[in-house]
């Protein structure tokens, strides 16, 4: 339930624990504690179960409008890693009614993170999270309302996949679950870099296999997850092929549906690279080398960059790529990749459930999926890295196993209801946890020194670049920024991200290369006031003598 596996703190998750073993002992030592509360609660997720769209609306409502109460402590949240920026690029393209952007002047002073500069300029990423992005903008003044949407229509899919396989009430709460542990405080409401458009994906294809039926919604979740997740993808068609029970009819609905949206892939990935074999994604790695290449595969090697940052990533996702060579650290990667995933899906309030999960393979109608759950485990093991994004289509799987085995938690009664009193306390508590957080973000600046510290965690630091355009957007007239960067900068320190339109752009960011190169690109953005900084010190300060210049 953090906002991000990057920024949570330990502090925070240790309270988290806490109220965790609150409820384990107050489960244990007073099992009938507040009994009749609970009954009336689980009769009116009864009575919601009742009606088969009913618990999909709630589901999907519930995290938009707790999020929406939250905007006034909590607001639109502002973009932090380097693919946040490549999909907001790409919202912004689509916002202009187009697939791509022409190359830029000077396009060298632009090179950045994940963005195409050449053949066109535009994001490396497939058209699915900046489609949600562009309409958040388009219609609500805000990409944010596209990540808020894409949120609480995941949970809704959640619901309507789940149950296809478990009892309504069980889909109701599998997505309540979620929307607790990441789909209110979590990265993917949080940020830009997707995670729930996948997930939506993932969970369309598998309530049409489970139910063998709408064929088309499953082309459907298909492809969403060719334009988001294109590996996981393949491995979702797999599952397809080996579960699917269609008519003819139903074969040729699929069919109709999957081709017209391969060839609306195709027609973005021609209007991008120039050819619609070539997506973004690929020709990014072909010029920049990175993300780099799976274990099992050779690495991606260049030999020269002009760009000492876009080295620096390369280098870096290189080393990431050399650990398979070492034992100690492919099981040191191995270990944090499986706790940051632990942190996002499960979280301390699930953790307890957990303790029956040996009891699901002696469920015959689970194993299937338990063997496609393997193939995208796999699928994550032999990557030199992981984020939540990458797990993000097969969420559905994730719910489905914490469900079971919050289900076998239930049904343990031995020796006094114990069962059905820990999944209460243990609901009860995440509730309280997601309640003190919001209370505490109202009275964040009342709070003592290491409990603010606690609240504070949830949120990322303010972002010095931000900063820079909020002081720029209150003087007038346009402005262009050369970022200078000291040989020892990381990647991390990146600044040059800019919108779609860069000559019409208000604030343009650029790298500054030579004296003379900078001269040629001002002369080709006339009309604004130049400005240096200084990515170390972050000290915006007006260009010596109407010009930019290195500093010595």
């Amino acid at each position: 339930m953090t906002y991000s596996i990057l920024i949570g703190t330990r502090a925070l998750q240790n309270s988290l624990w806490l109220l965790v073993g609150i409820a384990l002992l107050l489960a244990l030592l007073r099992p009938r504690f507040a009994a009749s509360h609970f009954r009336k609660i689980e009769a009116f997720a009864s009575r919601i179960a009742r009606c088969p769209w009913r618990p999909v609306l709630f589901a999907g409502l519930f995290p938009l409008i707790a999020r929406v109460v939250l905007l006034p402590v909590l607001p639109f949240p502002g973009p932090h890693i380097h693919d946040e920026y490549s999909y907001l690029l790409q919202a912004d393209t689509f916002a202009h009614g187009r697939l791509a952007n022409p190359t830029p002047p000077s396009p060298e002073h632009f090179e950045t993170e994940y963005e195409l500069m050449r053949p066109t300029y535009a994001s490396q990423y497939q058209p699915g999270q900046g489609l949600f992005l562009a309409a958040g903008k388009v219609v609500a003044g805000h990409p944010w309302w596209g990540v808020w949407f894409s949120a609480g229509l995941m949970c809704s899919a959640l619901c309507w996949a789940l149950a296809g396989f478990v009892p309504a009430r069980w889909a109701l709460f599998g997505a309540f679950l979620a929307a607790l542990q990441f789909g209110i405080y979590g990265f993917w409401m949080n940020s830009y870099f997707g995670g729930a458009v996948a997930a939506i994906g993932g969970a369309l294809v598998f309530g049409s296999l489970t139910r063998h039926r709408y064929p088309a919604l499953c082309a459907l979740g298909l492809l969403i997850l060719f334009a988001t997740r294109p590996v996981e993808a393949v491995l979702w068609c797999i599952a397809a092929i080996v579960m699917t029970k269609w008519s003819v009819r139903g074969a040729m609905a699929f069919a109709l549906v999957f081709a017209i949206g391969v060839i609306g892939l195709c027609y973005y990935n021609n209007a991008v690279t120039g050819h619609p074999l070539d997506p973004p994604y690929l020709a990014y790695r072909r010029q920049y080398g990175v993300p780099q290449s799976y274990w099992w595969q050779p690495a991606i090697t260049i030999s020269h960059f002009a760009n000492n940052q876009l080295a620096a990533n390369y280098r870096d996702q290189l080393d990431h790529w050399r650990q398979r060579y070492s034992a100690a650290a492919l099981w040191n990667s191995t270990w944090r990749r499986a706790r940051d995933f632990w942190r996002f899906f499960i979280g301390p309030f699930a953790t307890p459930a957990l303790l029956f999960a040996g009891l699901l393979f002696r469920r015959q109608k689970l194993r299937p999926w338990l063997w496609i759950s393997a193939l995208f485990i796999l699928d994550h093991a032999t990557y030199h890295a992981w984020y939540p994004q990458q797990s993000a289509p097969e969420t559905v799987l994730i719910v489905l196993l914490l469900v079971e085995c919050w289900r076998s938690l239930r049904a343990w009664q031995r020796p006094r209801g114990y069962g059905i009193a820990l999944t209460r306390s243990l609901t009860a508590a995440f509730i309280a946890a997601i309640l003190l957080l919001s209370v505490g973000h109202i009275f964040l600046h009342r709070l003592p020194r290491p409990i603010h510290d606690i609240w504070a965690s949830l949120v990322p630091e303010s972002d010095p670049r931000e900063a820079v355009i909020e002081r720029l957007n209150g003087l007038p007239g346009k402005h262009l920024v050369f970022i200078y960067y000291r040989s020892s900068q990381l990647r991390y320190d990146e600044w040059v991200f800019n919108e779609a339109d860069i000559p019409n752009s208000r604030i343009v960011f650029a790298r500054a290369i030579s004296p003379e190169s900078d001269r040629i690109l001002a002369a080709a953005l006339p009309g604004r006031d130049l400005w240096n900084v200084d990515a170390d010190t972050k000290i915006l300060a007006p260009a010596t003598a109407g010009s930019p210049r290195r500093r010595d």
